[in-house]
């Protein structure tokens, strides 16, 4: 038996339920000590990663305990882990779903096989923790950002070596989140400091031109900064407050997570401030990542500190 058991076992029809700190629920039978997980989850440490699979009820999840883990989205079933040695922090389905990528804390990324979840390629250019990383809408350039203040630029057409071909510099702070642009031409980073730019793939130069702005179509969009969302901040807030965003894929919603546990849902845009919205409850501390499933009828959250 595992020695992180948190609850008290219940016992019922010669089985023993037993609840771990994991936040794993175990059938265990009294007569023969046979052990079933029922529920399983990831270990100590937060969940900061989360992807969903492009046109699958599939979704993945990467925490500081070192694993990704892959559920069935219908079933809320695991699938399968990948323990990879060092804390994840971030992680994305390449759009046509053939490949994943993770950022781990040491500076490390790694591309998987989805079929296999066989290493295709990993590279470490950064000695400090990957914040976000994800693929070109045209699956030829990985962007890689860091705690570093860069986004390094891989193109996956030159095979599993990924040498660097550029990267964005003069980011005034952590990078927190990226986005491309529908035609892979451009990149949005939202950073610590608070500041979204705009930068060209992949030679990395900032876009300053307002115009140029306008005419950009997002393939995603996941920064809490910028006048389209400017009305999911609340009164009194807080910088630190908001944490994380997604907009739904047919572009309609707009889902946040915070530092209070909640799930807010708004209308896409959202520019007026202090819009309306509906609140949802289920995390017990602040909520690191929030993805709409690829048809959009769900939404999956990930907690910090609750490991949920």
């Amino acid at each position: 038996m595992r020695a992180n058991i948190w609850t008290f076992p219940t016992r019922s029809s010669g089985k023993i339920l037993v609840g771990t700190k994991d936040g794993e629920i175990i059938e265990v039978g009294e007569k023969n000590a046979a052990s079933n997980t029922m529920i399983n989850g990831h270990t100590q440490g937060g969940i900061w990663g989360l992807a969903t699979h492009p046109f699958k009820d599939v979704f993945i999840s990467a925490s500081d305990d070192g694993t990704i883990r892959i559920w069935d989205l219908a079933d809320k079933k695991l699938l399968n882990k990948v323990s990879l040695g060092h804390p994840a922090k971030c992680t994305s389905y390449s759009p046509n779903g053939e490949m994943v990528s993770i950022g781990t804390e040491n500076g490390e990324f790694i591309v998987l096989l989805v079929n296999s979840l066989t290493v295709w390629g990993k590279k470490r250019d950064r000695s400090v923790a990957i914040q976000d990383i994800r693929f070109s809408p045209d699956n030829r350039f990985l962007a890689v950002g860091s705690v570093d203040s860069a986004v390094d630029f891989y193109d996956l057409s030159l095979g599993p070596s990924l040498n660097r071909i550029g990267y964005c510099k003069d980011i005034p702070g952590s990078v927190i989140q990226i986005d491309f642009s529908a035609d892979s031409k451009h990149i949005q980073v939202s950073s610590s400091s608070y500041t979204r730019q705009v930068h060209e793939v992949p030679s990395g130069k900032k876009v300053s031109e307002q115009s140029v702005f306008e005419r950009i179509t997002w393939a995603t969009w996941t920064s809490i900064l910028g006048d389209e969302v400017l009305g999911v901040w609340p009164r009194n807030s807080e910088k630190a407050d908001v944490n994380c965003a997604c907009v739904s894929h047919a572009g309609l919603n707009l889902v946040t997570g915070d530092d209070f546990g909640l799930i807010k849902l708004f209308d896409f845009p959202c520019s007026e401030k202090f819009a309306k919205h509906k609140r949802y409850f289920g995390h017990s501390a602040h909520v690191t990542n929030v993805r709409f499933s690829c048809d959009d009828k769900f939404v999956i959250s990930a907690g910090g500190s609750d490991c949920r």
